[in-house]
């Protein structure tokens, strides 16, 4: 049984990305691990490279869905057959420093109350450069959520039991918005979370690139009001709940603008 179980969502994923982040991931000190990848319905270009990947190395484990089903039915997938006492996200197009791991599953062990916890992150762009960051709030209570998650999705490790009657809820047809969903979940059921306050995770992330459908805004603030109301934040979090609907409405240029001048949002 490993002590890590390393999940990650693959769906027409870029090549080289996808072998940076699967490297990473093999590249970490912390060698007791397990990498768990869901197919989702990909590509041939993808599927050749997913079997490349897993004929390099005995601890990566290649599962399948027929069908494009969503991150949230492909990590599903990936933790029911989880082994490992900690269960760790990697995204597919996103790097974990070598320390991430252990720094992680040495915090967990050295605080039991704490159910999961992400990290601090530089931001880096199609070229590969790293252009800026991202810091965490370090303490987590339920008012962290009413602005934003307070979590990198790719940065996470979880203890295994937080998944023994929880899991990520499939929301509306774009399927998005899942990690902050469960988070606020488990909030709501009393699972402490934290972050670490060093940058141990390189997110891709280009706003230029990230163009939200108004669709997709009205299903974050479905999210928001649901998690908000578990999370006993209401009346005010009506208020926080209408971010991306307004957000929407503003034309993508100025949007792009605005978020720029204020450090993103």
């Amino acid at each position: 049984m490993p002590l890590i179980s390393v999940i990650m969502g693959v769906h027409n994923s870029n090549e080289d990305m996808l072998k940076k982040a699967v490297e990473s991931v093999l590249a970490q000190t912390e060698k007791d691990f397990e990498l768990i990848i869901c197919d989702d319905g990909s590509d041939e270009a993808t599927k050749k490279t997913l079997k490349a990947v897993e004929e390099s190395d005995s601890r990566i484990k290649i599962i399948t869905s027929p069908e494009n089903e969503g991150l949230a039915c492909a990590l599903n997938r990936c933790i029911a057959i989880a082994s490992g006492k900690y269960i760790a996200r990697q995204d597919d197009d996103d790097y974990s420093y070598a320390t991430r791991f252990e720094t992680q599953v040495a915090f967990l062990d050295a605080n039991p109350d704490i159910a999961f916890i992400g990290t601090d992150c530089e931001l880096f762009d199609s070229s590969g450069k790293v252009y800026g960051e991202r810091r965490m709030p370090q303490e987590i209570d339920k008012n962290s959520f009413l602005y934003n998650s307070p979590f990198i999705h790719g940065s996470m490790m979880f203890r295994k039991e937080v998944f023994s009657d929880n899991q990520y809820r499939t929301i509306g047809k774009l399927r998005r918005y899942e990690d902050y969903d469960l988070f606020m979940t488990l909030t709501a059921k009393g699972y402490k979370s934290a972050n670490i306050p060093k940058k141990l995770y390189s997110f891709y992330f280009e706003p230029a690139k990230r163009k939200i459908s108004f669709k997709s805004r009205r299903d974050e603030f479905k999210v928001r009001m649901e998690g908000f109301k578990k999370l006993r934040l209401m009346p005010k979090g009506f208020f926080y709940a209408l971010k991306p609907i307004i957000l929407g409405l503003i034309p993508h240029k100025l949007f792009l603008k605005i978020k720029a001048k204020h450090g993103g949002m």
